[in-house]
């Protein structure tokens, strides 16, 4: 007992020393790189033309590290692309900033971050340059807060951090999914590793750390879609009507299955498995390779969901349980952020803006936070509260429908506008008032 309190005393005092340290570090640092001003200006809210670029951008990633292909092509992006999904990216991280320049030579980016408390008064500035390179990734040149530091030993210490914070090796996938960078004009071409970036690769591993936890594995996602494939395919599940019958079966799989896996990884994978099947189209472009291709996908169903509605609409149908599972793998800002995109794309595809798919989007959404926080032994009360639609995705009464691209800048000017947050405002408190969000 003796030799053990001396090992606890000694890691105590090996934490306090490393504890002291960093707050000495951290404030000595901070003297040093905290700014008044931010180096990149505020950009203008998200606009469709963004949304297109970041699209196109993520099609290209998917497109290129999809294993089968014939021949291997770089992955080609421009300056306007890269930009773009920066400018998403900042909706999802509060008061980030950050812009990218092409030049001959190499990638310059700038990120200006908000010290937290300082109400944006404070700013940690980052300057990176990246060159073409051939075999591994580099940097010629970083910059914090006006201060020149080695850029290879930032290089490993940001490595080292990201997989010490997401595990499972993430920051050596990171700097080996790209083998060569090549530089034309203001486009890079890349060459991905589809091995670091597929299904146990970079994409598990955002989405991991979006969700704060492991993601559940592809066999598993793939058990809960042969349970609901099996019961479309025997007559217990419909293939007209109501879409009701779907969510109650999928969340009774999920709440027995919970008393194994957890509450938190059944629902994920039930989800996620009821999204392959009924959910958007897209669903496993913006998950990447989580969902896998087990031997469930693979079998020959006899069924299908595609006629099924949900608030008399087959899209309330796709919007819904595509955000619910979003959130389920990752965060609030970011399931929000991917509906809000998904009609700012619609505004230039279709010609209009659908709030209807945004309320779609949030009862999902809000579906997920309340199942995935209730206790296991409180679920049956809370599956008991679903008996109709409504209770569990909100009426489209008095929620604008699709308008055109120029009403909606008339009335509401953008996303980041006091009466869209306002419109959005309303829309969450009905759907805190549904019956299955009642405690």
């Amino acid at each position: 007992m003796t030799r053990i309190r001396k090992i606890v005393a000694s890691i105590v005092r090996a934490s306090v020393y490393l504890l002291v340290f960093l707050i000495a570090l951290t404030v000595v640092l901070g003297f040093f790189v905290i700014e008044d001003q931010p180096a990149v200006l505020e950009a203008p809210a998200p606009t469709s033309q963004d949304v297109i670029e970041a699209r196109e951008f993520v099609r290209g990633v998917r497109s290129t590290i999809t294993p089968g292909r014939a021949t291997s092509e770089p992955f080609i992006a421009s300056e306007a692309q890269l930009n773009s999904v920066i400018k998403l990216g900042t909706r999802l991280i509060a008061g980030f900033r950050g812009q990218l320049a092409v030049n001959e030579a190499d990638v310059v980016g700038t990120a200006s971050i908000p010290v937290p408390l300082t109400q944006e008064s404070k700013w940690v500035n980052l300057k990176v340059a990246a060159p073409a390179f051939e075999g591994e990734f580099s940097l010629s040149s970083l910059e914090l807060g006006g201060i020149s530091i080695p850029p290879q030993l930032a290089l490993g210490a940001g490595r080292v951090l990201a997989n010490v914070i997401v595990g499972d090796s993430f920051g050596d996938r990171v700097l080996s999914a790209a083998t060569s960078m090549q530089i034309t004009d203001d486009t890079l071409a890349f060459d991905l590793t589809m091995d670091e970036m597929g299904s146990n690769g970079v994409m598990r591993g955002i989405f991991g750390t979006l969700r704060g936890a492991d993601m559940p594995e592809a066999a598993e996602i793939d058990r809960y879609y042969v349970l609901i494939r099996t019961a479309m395919d025997e007559g217990r599940l419909p293939q007209t009507g109501s879409y009701l019958p779907y969510l109650q079966y999928t969340l009774e799989a999920a709440h027995e299955g919970s008393r194994t896996e957890g509450v938190q990884n059944a629902y994920t994978s039930a989800i996620f498995a009821l999204t392959i099947i009924c959910g958007a189209q897209d669903f496993t472009l913006i998950v990447g390779g989580l969902v896998g291709d087990g031997s469930g996908r693979n079998a020959d169903w006899q069924t299908e969901c595609s006629a099924l509605t949900l608030n008399g609409r087959i899209d309330s149908r796709r919007h819904f349980t595509t955000a619910a599972a979003i959130q389920a793998a990752s965060n609030r800002g970011f399931a929000v952020s991917v509906g809000e995109f998904k009609e700012l794309y619609d505004v230039v595809k279709s010609g209009g803006f659908d709030f209807t798919d945004i309320a779609a989007n949030s009862s999902g959404i809000k579906m997920s936070n309340t199942l995935m926080s209730t206790p296991i032994e409180d679920w049956p009360m809370a599956l008991e509260r679903i008996t109709t639609e409504n209770d569990v995705i909100v009426s489209f009464d008095e929620i604008p429908s699709i308008m055109s691209s120029d009403d909606f800048l008339s009335i509401y000017k953008d996303i980041e506008s006091p009466e869209y947050s306002a419109l959005l405002g309303r829309i969450e408190a009905r759907i805190d008032d549904l019956a299955l969000n009642q405690e």
